[in-house]
C-alpha cells in the first residue's frame, strides 16, 4: 500500500468538498414562486328540527296554520368564510310521517334584519304515516354567495297545505315532520 501524506489528504478534500458546493449552487431567485392554493371542502351539519304532528295544535285543541322558529347561524359572517368561500350547497333532507302536505319557507336574514335570500320545500302528506322523504339541496354562487355570507340568522316556517279531505290534526295525531341540514361549503385559499 501506497502511504499518502495526511497534507495532502486535506488538500484533496477541500477541493472535493469546495468543488460540490459550488456546483450544486446556481442563481435562485426566491421572489418566484408560485403561490400556494388550497381548495378544501368542508361538510357542517347545520339545523335539525323535530316536531310532532301535535306541535300544530294549539292550547285549545286548535290546529295552527304554521309554526316558525329562527336559528342564529354566525358562521356565514366569520372574516375567513368571507375571505375564502367560493361556493356553498345547503343540503336539506325532510322526513313527513304526517297525514298533511307541508310548505318550509327558509328565510335569511343579515344583522341588520334585512332579507337576503329565501326559497321554499313542498313536502307531500303522508296518509299511512309512513315516513316520507323529500331532499333539496340550494346553491350558493354568485350573487347568491354574497347574500349566504351576509346571513346570520334563519326564519323556518312550517306551513300547513290544507286539503279537505285531509282529517284535522289533533294532539293525539300520528307521526312527526323532521328536517336535518347540512352545509356544504367549498373554499379557496392561497397564499
Amino acid at each position: 500500500m501506497m502511504n499518502v501524506p495526511s497534507s495532502f489528504k486535506k488538500y484533496v478534500s477541500l477541493i472535493i468538498v469546495l468543488g460540490v458546493c459550488f456546483s450544486c449552487i446556481k442563481d435562485t431567485d426566491f421572489e418566484q414562486h408560485e403561490p400556494l392554493v388550497i381548495t378544501p371542502t368542508m361538510e357542517v351539519s347545520l339545523v335539525q328540527v323535530q316536531e310532532p304532528a301535535a306541535s300544530f295544535v294549539d292550547v285549545s285543541g286548535a290546529e295552527l296554520p304554521f309554526i316558525s322558529d329562527q336559528v342564529i347561524l354566525e358562521v356565514f359572517t366569520s372574516e375567513f368564510i368571507n375571505d375564502n368561500l367560493t361556493k356553498a350547497e345547503l343540503v336539506f333532507g325532510i322526513t313527513n310521517s304526517i297525514n298533511k302536505a307541508f310548505q318550509i319557507k327558509i328565510d335569511f336574514y343579515d344583522s341588520g334584519d334585512t332579507l337576503q335570500h329565501t326559497f321554499s320545500i313542498d313536502i307531500e302528506n303522508s296518509p299511512t304515516n309512513a315516513p316520507l322523504l323529500t331532499e333539496h339541496i340550494e346553491v350558493f354562487e354568485n350573487m347568491n354567495l354574497s347574500a349566504l355570507k351576509s346571513t346570520n340568522k334563519l326564519d323556518i316556517t312550517i306551513t300547513l297545505i290544507s286539503n279537505p279531505t285531509d282529517p284535522v290534526i289533533t294532539s293525539d295525531s300520528d307521526g312527526s315532520i323532521i328536517l336535518v341540514s347540512k352545509g356544504i361549503f367549498y373554499l379557496n385559499i392561497s397564499s
